[in-house]
């Protein structure tokens, strides 16, 4: 989701609230506190600046409002992170049923304290502590990071090419800051057509969106053709650095989707950083 990293390839393995970082001394994670992101929405979090730049997004530039759903909207969030998006979602669209996935532990207790705090029936959010991917796996290293959550990626190595393509001294110090205390989660992996399947009576996805830093591929691989058919419209963040967007773009075309991409605002000339929209004709 965002700008913030440098290297983190020899990171210890950790899925306890009190972490062991780099330098090998014990480091206490985030305790999340209660913030006022805007005069619509107070939301517990973890790290301020990661927060306000992921409300600015979807409050502030509209990112997800990518077409009309119905009201009783079915909806999928990959990469919940704290739950800005299933939020807005369902303040927008009341009656919506959500399917959310966030694998980290600190994360995950995040987004389920503003659900609460926001009266969302646990019957209208599904939430699942594990990531997506193209197969099921037990447990798979992460990288988090606490001061910028949204960060927190299975491939910490495109983190270290934006580092060296970000051109100012400035910005590589502002990643620095962000990436203190990053530590490595084993997390479980899920196919989503493993979930999909428990919806017997499911005849549409109305919006599927996936923010999971350089892991969208492998979101997408785990949808089963019979699933396909049911998606009406896609948004997918990638970083170019990445090097998965022609691919992602290819895979959505071949299912039948018209495909745009719009570039963040926030991006740099260096590395760029794109939404990929997908729509089935007549959305």
């Amino acid at each position: 989701m965002q700008v913030m990293m440098p290297s983190v390839s020899s990171l210890p393995t950790t899925a306890k609230p009190s972490a062991i970082n780099t330098a090998g001394t014990a480091t206490t994670q985030h305790e999340p506190q209660l913030l006022d992101l805007g005069p619509d929405l107070t939301v517990y979090i973890g790290a301020e600046r990661d927060a306000r730049f992921i409300y600015k997004e979807i409050y502030g530039d509209n990112c997800y409002d990518i077409a009309p759903l119905p009201a009783d909207a079915f909806i999928i969030d990959a990469g919940a992170n704290i739950g800005l998006f299933t939020l807005y979602m369902k303040a927008k669209y009341p009656s919506a049923q959500i399917l959310a996935f966030e694998p980290v532990p600190q994360i995950l207790d995040i987004f389920r304290r503003n659900l609460a705090l926001h009266n969302i029936p646990p019957q209208d959010v599904h939430v699942h502590a594990c990531a997506l991917g193209a197969e099921s796996v037990q447990a798979k290293s992460l990288t988090y990071f606490p001061n910028a959550p949204g960060n927190s990626t299975f491939v910490p190595e495109e983190k270290d090419l934006l580092r060296k393509a970000l051109p100012a001294e400035h910005y590589q110090r502002m990643i620095d800051r962000s990436s203190a205390g990053a530590t490595k989660v084993d997390v479980p992996i899920e196919r989503l057509s493993r979930f999909l399947d428990t919806y017997r009576n499911l005849k549409q996805i109305d919006f599927l969106k996936i923010d999971v830093e350089s892991w969208e591929l492998d979101v997408l691989r785990g949808i089963e053709d019979r699933h396909w058919g049911l998606v009406r419209n896609v948004a997918v963040e990638v970083s170019e650095l990445s090097g998965l967007r022609g691919q992602i773009e290819a895979l959505l075309i071949s299912k039948g989707f018209n495909v745009e991409r719009e570039l963040a605002s926030w991006s740099y000339e260096t590395a760029p950083t794109y939404t990929v929209l997908a729509r089935r004709d007549g959305q």
